[in-house]
């Protein structure tokens, strides 16, 4: 992988499908009543893209780089020297932070999932001694020891991690370069075996979301110009509680990313639609989002909240039984929106932002007059 590289705006839409001839959904219920509280100081420096996780009843906060952001389509130069490997943990209940052991090396990306008290991450090592990308890693963090171990990398080493009950899987994201393997951590042996094939056949955006006894993976068939005259649709298929066996594929009309599970759902929390353009055009418009009631099958539009978001960073968060979708949270069970209030302090990207406890954490990011360190908290 090369040392330079392109940063690109990634659109927090996400998702889903509403069968056809689903109507848009009911206007914004409310107004979330609570607002942020600022964190105490954290032992750590300013930084933007570290990695954040509920861990134990406290919030990780770890890794990380300490340059400036690249500007959008700007193409910058890597800079491993500014990979950092500190990190440090919120204790809500004591209004707290304490440092954390620092991790065995610097990773330029990651994926993590949290599996019992054990934060995994998934990255490729930044290498200090040249601007290149060094190779996959994967790093996991004991929060009860404060000890970090390295464990073999999952067969498809750019895969996204996904905490499937106590078992770690690791999905790859596309079958664009060959067919691809996806897998399970046995935490015992600490190897990887590999899951049965899916039934969708040669797929790309690959993405997972455990719903307590299955998996469920969603994806778009691999065909030559996706989108070009057709929708690139999203098709799903689950895996059953052993791992072991699948489902028939099913359809939808949905064209976004990012499925979450929330309760007895599947939330795709992308806001607005998408025709094809006047050239291509694939003669309605395709939704971006929209909820998928696992137990009946019935797929429900996301309210009308409007297409525009301040909130892009923190979409598809799960806070609780609500996910955010646009500028609020919604209650996919009952259809409730409520608007969030802003994240205090500088508009700012790459901002470390995870859930737990209830509560919604966000901490640090990339600001127009540098990086950030400070932090907020909001119990909805």
């Amino acid at each position: 992988m090369s040392g330079r590289w392109a940063r690109g705006v990634a659109a927090a839409a996400v998702l889903a499908a509403l069968a056809a001839g689903c109507t848009t959904g009911s206007p914004p219920a409310g107004t979330v009543e609570a607002g942020w509280t600022a964190l105490p100081d954290a032992p750590l420096a300013p930084r933007r893209s570290a990695t954040a996780a509920w861990v134990a009843d406290r919030f990780v906060v770890v890794s990380g780089w300490s340059d400036r952001a690249c500007p959008p389509t700007a193409d910058c130069v890597l800079d491993p020297g500014a990979a950092l490997r500190d990190g440090a943990a919120y204790d809500p209940a004591a209004d707290a932070w304490a440092p954390i052991a620092p991790a065995p090396v610097a990773l330029w990306t990651a994926t993590a999932a949290v599996v019992g008290d054990t934060l995994y991450v998934l990255g490729a090592e930044a290498d200090p001694a040249g601007d290149t990308v060094g190779e996959p890693v994967l790093l996991a963090y004991d929060a009860g020891a404060d000890a970090w171990a390295t464990l073999p990398s999952p067969p498809e080493p750019w895969s996204a991690l996904v905490a499937a009950g106590d078992v770690l899987l690791a999905i790859a994201g596309t079958d664009e370069h060959g067919p691809t393997t996806d897998a399970a951590l046995d935490p015992a042996t600490g190897r990887w075996r590999t899951l049965p094939d899916d039934p969708l056949g040669p797929s790309f955006d690959r993405e997972a979301a455990w719903l307590d006894d299955r998996l469920l993976l969603a994806a778009k068939d691999l065909v030559p110009s996706p989108g070009a005259t057709e929708p690139a649709v999203v098709r799903l298929a689950w895996l059953d509680a052993d791992l072991a066996t699948w489902s028939a594929p099913t359809d939808t009309e949905v064209i976004g990313w990012a499925p979450v599970a929330v309760g007895g759902h599947v939330v795709f929390p992308g806001l607005g639609d998408a025709d094809g353009g006047e050239v291509g055009s694939w003669g309605r418009p395709y939704p971006f989002g929209g909820v998928l009631d696992v137990a009946t099958g019935e797929w429900r539009p996301l309210p009308d909240v409007g297409d525009e978001t301040t909130r892009a960073p923190l979409a598809g968060v799960v806070v609780g039984d609500r996910v955010v979708v646009g500028d609020g949270l919604l209650d996919p069970a009952t259809g409730d929106w409520a608007r969030l209030p802003g994240v205090p302090g500088p508009e700012a990207t790459e901002r470390a932002v995870t859930a737990g406890g209830g509560a919604l954490l966000v901490w640090g990011g990339a600001a127009s007059s540098g990086n950030l360190a400070d932090g907020y908290l909001l119990r909805p």
